[in-house]
């Protein structure tokens, strides 16, 4: 992953940066420790707020989802999904005219 040289950014930012960086898509489970390792974050209580901030991003269309999967116990627990992500054509516009890109 690439980290930015500027400011910490609030997590729907970086999160938004971390898919600018990665064209290709990203699973969630890379997103999350991501953010974790990026603000230093531990524990369930940060998974949660990473995975219900993707929810919300691809709510507003600014994610669209490329590919989902069953974990196997490996990163959120057995049987949860896994979903891969990447950004939107709308969500490139919005980061330009948020001045995040």
């Amino acid at each position: 992953f690439i980290f930015f040289t500027m400011k910490k950014l609030h997590m729907k930012g970086f999160i938004l940066q971390l898919f600018k960086e990665n064209p290709k898509g990203l699973w969630d489970y890379q997103v999350c420790d991501a953010v974790l390792d990026y603000y230093s974050h531990s524990g369930s209580y940060w998974v949660g707020e990473v995975r219900a901030t993707l929810t919300d991003l691809l709510s507003g269309t600014l994610l669209v989802e490329l590919e989902d999967k069953l974990d196997t116990k490996k990163y959120f627990g057995a049987d949860k999904v896994l979903i891969k992500f990447k950004l939107s054509e709308f969500g490139h516009e919005r980061m330009s005219q948020t001045g995040l890109l």
